[in-house]
């Protein structure tokens, strides 16, 4: 199979950097060999050794557990001698019983239907392959997969239901059931499964060719986009602060708590590793992304050439911390999911849980509206 994967390469392929438009001609790579961008340093492509029997057996095997995960018990705990326990099945169906559809929604979506579609895609690419039938996919498909990629974020999710736990072991016994460990080994084995795919392999042996092309002047037309988004995110970042992000209900009373009350009762409590990862995550994080992203912005709009490397530096960080704001949400859906004792002991989600998901889905939005490659304009 090895061989016949290593036939598929021409002597040489030109790729256009995605992050800087440089374009670099690619030789044919030994196994475990990677080409770099020289402008920029973005990884263009690697060849690994039997890259699609890999892909394929990992995403077969990530389909599996995250199925058994679905119907076993995933998180139980009791408190005063009473007992409450849930399964991700009945945690979305309990968000959705108390009206909290969109929170449901999200963590439907990008903890379980955009992984499962993604790793069906590339398990039916893979088995394409192997079977000789490839190149029928296009690069609009292709992009629309990748795309996925960005939105499924099944370890921040774990992150999640670890902080949740945290803040709820002063209240209670919580134990961890077998879904937990099934969708803990799914998300091992999904994030390995993307190690070993490597999109310019993917196109070269089932992309058909394509003529689309995308000006540069045209993706500075993409700026206002980003403005937009940025200033929608700006705005609804206020009352993501501002109002509660959770309702505690314990003995009939009620607890509001906003982001940062969250973080001062937990260091109040001696949990200060976690009230730190939920002050970068949902604070710091979300405010450097919009400065940064309005930065690079107005840099991009005002034809700056001054520290081109930083500000893609930048761009980068921007661009990676993303999907990590996304912690504090799925925190609040997992205890909401879970502590349900009537008047004994409840948690709800607040109005400003829906605000700070919208914040942290614009912010994403509008680091990938914005086109890297005009940071580097001056050097073409």
């Amino acid at each position: 199979m090895n061989s016949d994967l290593r036939s598929q390469f021409d002597s040489e392929r030109v790729i256009s950097c995605e992050r800087c438009g440089l374009n670099t001609a690619i030789p044919q790579l030994e196994a475990n060999q990677s080409a770099c961008c020289s402008r920029c340093g973005h990884k263009l492509t690697s060849f690994k050794h039997n890259w699609v029997d890999k892909v394929l057996a990992l995403g077969l095997s990530s389909l599996a557990l995250l199925a058994l995960s679905l119907f076993f018990n995933f998180l139980s705990f009791s408190t005063n001698g009473l007992h409450a326990s849930i399964s991700l099945t009945t945690e979305i169906e309990t968000l959705v019983q108390q009206n909290h559809i969109a929170l449901a929604g999200i963590v439907l979506f990008v903890c379980i239907l955009l992984p499962t579609a993604v790793l069906l895609l590339l398990c039916l690419w893979m088995v394409s392959i192997k079977l000789g039938i490839g190149r029928h996919a296009t690069k609009s498909q292709i992009d629309i997969c990748f795309n996925f990629i960005v939105w499924c974020m099944p370890e921040v999710f774990m992150v999640g239901v670890l902080v949740s736990m945290v803040k709820i072991t002063d209240m209670a016994d919580v134990t961890f059931g077998p879904g937990f460990y099934f969708y803990a080994g799914f998300m091992v084995l999904y994030v390995l499964t993307l190690m070993y795919l490597d999109r310019f392999q993917l196109e070269l042996l089932i992309a058909k060719k394509s003529s689309k092309s995308t000006s540069l002047e045209k993706q500075r037309k993409r700026t206002q986009w980003t403005w937009a988004l940025l200033v929608t995110a700006v705005l609804l970042y206020i009352p993501a602060n501002i109002l509660p992000i959770m309702t505690t209900r314990f003995l009939g009373a009620d607890t509001p708590s906003t982001i940062v009350g969250g973080v001062v009762t937990l260091w109040e409590h001696g949990s200060y590793l976690i009230a730190s990862v939920i002050f970068i995550a949902s604070i710091l994080v979300p405010m450097f992304k919009m400065l940064a992203i309005g930065y690079l912005n107005f840099s991009v709009q005002s034809n700056s050439r001054a520290g081109i490397r930083h500000r893609y530096f930048l761009y980068r960080m921007t661009e990676m911390m993303g999907r990590w704001s996304m912690i504090d949400v799925f925190v609040v859906a997992v205890l909401a999911g879970l502590v349900q004792l009537g008047s004994t002991m409840s948690i709800f989600p607040g109005a400003a849980i829906i605000a700070f998901c919208a914040v942290v889905i614009l912010t994403m939005l509008a680091a990938m509206s914005f086109d890297s490659r005009m940071l580097w304009e001056s050097e073409q």
